[in-house]
């Protein structure tokens, strides 16, 4: 039987589908240079907002396009569409992630892939991915890792942030398996969470992008923590989420970044 949150959680994933399903981008709102969200992404943003102040008037509610309001104890956290860019060009790695996150640690997860008709949720201390439990691979091997990088930055400082994350990508091209760059880092971490990646690095750490999946690959098995090793927090610099067996190996690969 699912609780109060889990509920709210799928009727929220079911309407921002809902509306992602009439395919209307419409225009644009360029953030940076080179980023920015379509009409869609706000429109599903706001129908969650309203639906969750309804079903959950106690919790707190951040949106990427829109900020905070309410509770910062507890609160819901959404990106209406993570991997904005794909959606818009037609390209299938795109996707809803809804998070519950309290004393700031995401504790739930859900995220929809609609391209790819899945649905990967958070539910009894597992991952399930539509009516099947999940768990990351048992890759104990670096060399044969499959490794996700977070996309490239845009907007101010980008060549400054750009220039560490092709250092990432070189140390890691020279000692893992393959590198990918999907462009969504909610299908990034689902996948982990599935199986089918390894390990996902994102140099970046905005909570709507991470929270539901670092919520997922966590339930599925996964390390999640800084690059460097460090804990986790929401308000921390990137991010690594990797299986047990690699993550060791991959936090001194990245660390050999900062020191030439």
């Amino acid at each position: 039987m699912l609780s109060e949150t889990e509920r709210a959680a799928e009727s929220a994933i079911d309407l921002a589908l809902s509306i992602l399903h009439a395919g209307v981008n419409g225009d644009r709102v360029y953030k940076t240079d080179r980023d920015f969200a379509t009409a869609t992404d706000f429109a599903i943003e706001d129908a969650v907002r309203e639906h969750l102040a309804r079903e959950t008037p106690g919790l707190g509610f951040l949106g990427e396009e829109r900020g905070h309001t309410g509770s910062r104890d507890r609160y819901w956290c959404l990106d209406p569409i993570d991997g904005t860019t794909n959606f818009a060009r037609g390209l299938p790695n795109y996707g809803v992630s809804l998070a519950l996150i309290e004393d700031a640690a995401p504790v739930a997860g859900t995220i929809a892939l609609p391209a790819h008709d899945e649905r990967y949720v958070t539910r009894g201390g597992m991952a399930w991915l539509n009516d099947r439990h999940v768990r990351v691979s048992t890759t104990s091997d670096a060399r044969e890792a499959v490794v996700s990088m977070g996309d490239f930055a845009t907007g101010p400082r980008s060549t400054e942030k750009n220039e560490r994350r092709l250092g990432m990508i070189k140390r890691l091209a020279e000692s893992v398996g393959r590198v990918r760059m999907l462009g969504s880092a909610a299908t990034d971490l689902a996948w982990l969470a599935a199986g089918r990646l390894d390990a996902v690095v994102i140099d970046a750490n905005r909570t709507w992008d991470v929270a539901a999946g670092i919520a997922l690959a966590r339930a599925a098995g996964a390390v999640v923590s800084q690059t460097d090793g460090t804990r986790y927090a929401l308000d921390g610099r990137d991010l690594l989420a990797a299986v047990p067996g690699v993550h060791a190996s991959l936090i001194a690969t990245l660390v050999s970044v900062e020191s030439g």
